[in-house]
């Protein structure tokens, strides 16, 4: 029976090559871009993952800083979860890293006469999923502490990268079912079209008493076909703009020392990706189909 519905499927799809192409390449089209937000969040979500492995909490001090309290700076730090090793920066030290990192700049750090920058603690935290979590409560532990000036590890910027993180996914889901309901209706008015165009073979075959199940299994493998085939152009699609990516951009983000790459979609979405569409397309040619059937009985 399956051999049949193949066989007719394929005749199906020759007859109506022109209206088939246009469907899988409207697929393409629309799978593309949820596939394009995918990327992006995934990559985007993998460079706020490695970006935080390299949050350190910087603690600067007062200038008229006590031995007291450093001690209870230091006291307040050992005593907070997550806390890997905490080391003390002097003025000087500070003043000749930041010297060494702006040297191109060295003739307007010269005309400078005092050294502007705080002693400050850097503090590293263990790597985990709760790491900016124990950086977030040994910064609220510090504030208001005797000698402490201020304490940074880029708290807006991470709070504002994460916002965003939530709003595109979000808008990732919302567009990928507004483009499923589209893709949905491409498949149905592309099988609509096959099964009107074999509409006097279906009737006969009905006449005959052929089961509505071997006359729907044909439309459903071309709508299954129309799914697989648009999804498989829309993952190349998808390879191709992750080589430009990597072509364009990798020497120049390795160049700033940040050690990204560029990852594509991984096999799990990739085959969601492909499941999804292959059930979107099985659900546009029932529709069809069924739609006919119900028709012709009336």
């Amino acid at each position: 029976m399956f051999r049949n519905a193949l066989h007719y499927a394929m005749a199906n799809i020759r007859s109506n090559r022109q209206v088939c192409l246009a469907s899988i390449g409207s697929i393409a089209v629309a799978l593309s871009f949820p596939g394009i937000f995918l990327f992006i969040y995934l990559n985007l979500n993998s460079f706020l993952s490695d970006w935080n492995r390299e949050v350190q909490l910087m603690v600067y001090l007062k200038d008229d800083i006590n031995a007291e309290q450093k001690a209870k700076i230091e006291t307040v730090l050992n005593g907070r979860a997550g806390v890997e090793s905490i080391a003390f920066i002097s003025r000087d030290e500070a003043w000749a890293n930041f010297q060494h990192l702006f040297s191109e700049q060295s003739g307007l750090l010269q005309e400078l006469e005092f050294n502007p920058l705080p002693a400050s603690y850097s503090v590293h935290f263990v790597e985990g999923p709760e790491r900016i979590d124990y950086i977030r409560d040994a910064a609220l532990a510090l504030n208001g502490v005797a000698g402490v000036e201020s304490v940074d590890y880029g708290e807006q910027w991470i709070s504002g990268f994460e916002t965003f993180l939530i709003f595109l996914r979000i808008f990732l889901f919302a567009l990928g079912g507004i483009l499923a309901i589209g893709v949905l209706l491409i498949v149905s008015n592309t099988i609509k079209l096959s099964v009107y165009s074999r509409r006097d073979e279906i009737e006969l075959m009905l006449l005959i008493g052929a089961k509505p199940r071997f006359i729907k299994m044909p439309f459903f493998i071309e709508g299954v076909f129309h799914g697989a085939l648009g999804a498989v152009i829309s993952i190349g699609l998808l390879k191709l703009l992750h080589f430009y990516f990597q072509y364009q951009f990798k020497e120049g983000v390795a160049a700033r020392g940040a050690g990204l790459e560029f990852h594509f979609i991984s096999g799990l979405y990739l085959a969601l990706i492909v499941a999804a569409s292959v059930l979107v397309g099985w659900l546009g040619s029932s529709l069809s189909v069924n739609q006919f059937l119900k028709s012709y009985k009336k």
